[in-house]
């Protein structure tokens, strides 16, 4: 994680055209208070039992959004682009609640970040309502469709759908990703998860070698 130096009109174009905001004022207030900030693969932005201190709005890149039950389990939720922004962790900073989530850099992904001191301030800008709520829908739709999946998919579904999001989340069709590590976000025994997976290979949806999998081009679209 480090703190990323960008020209105030740079910042200021890319907010009206990441984000569909186009009110100065508003504008302006996120240039003068935000930092951004830039992350590794695989860096944890927000972690799961800890006091959301700020708003991530995605500038580039991804994060994979996990819930984190009291045990410590794991569970993938749905992944986050730029333009948008966790209505978990907006929820929790207006809240002053601990964070259920965990938030991982699916890829090198840069964060604008807006302290918990000026959420109250941004709250009297319609624009930020509009896309505060925008975002709220959309993670909701895919909340459902998650629980949709988990409910009433066997096991081989879930694990082709999980596959997919990650590859495109990560604008590539090679996944680094161990046999244990896909069992751990499936709760899962590995073995299971081993004989499902070569399952996919056989139907020649994905190709796997020694901690990747790959998904074939003709199943593979960004």
């Amino acid at each position: 994680m480090k703190t990323v130096f960008v020209v105030k009109v740079d910042l200021q174009n890319k907010i009206e055209q990441i984000f569909g905001v186009s009110e100065k004022k508003l504008i302006d207030f996120i240039v003068e208070n935000g930092t951004v900030t830039s992350f590794k693969k695989d860096d944890v932005v927000i972690e799961a039992g800890t006091s959301i201190r700020f708003v991530p709005l995605i500038l580039s890149g991804s994060l994979r959004i996990m819930l984190v039950n009291p045990a410590g389990a794991e569970y993938f939720l749905y992944h986050l682009y730029s333009g948008e922004t966790c209505a978990v962790s907006l929820a929790c900073c207006l809240s002053h609640s601990m964070s259920e989530v965990k938030a991982i850099a699916e890829e090198k992904t840069e964060i604008l970040m807006i302290s918990l001191e000026h959420i109250e301030t941004l709250e009297s800008f319609k624009q930020w309502k509009k896309f505060v709520a925008q975002n709220q829908t959309g993670r909701f739709s895919e909340l459902l469709e998650t629980i949709e999946l988990i409910a009433f998919s066997k096991l081989d579904n879930q694990l082709w759908s999980y596959l997919l999001k990650r590859a495109q989340a990560q604008g590539t069709s090679s996944l680094s990703l161990t046999h244990q590590e896909i069992a751990n976000e499936h709760h899962s025994p590995r073995e299971v998860i081993s004989r499902l997976l070569h399952q996919l290979q056989y139907q020649g949806k994905i190709t796997l070698a020694r901690n990747q999998v790959t998904i074939n081009s003709q199943h593979f679209i960004v």
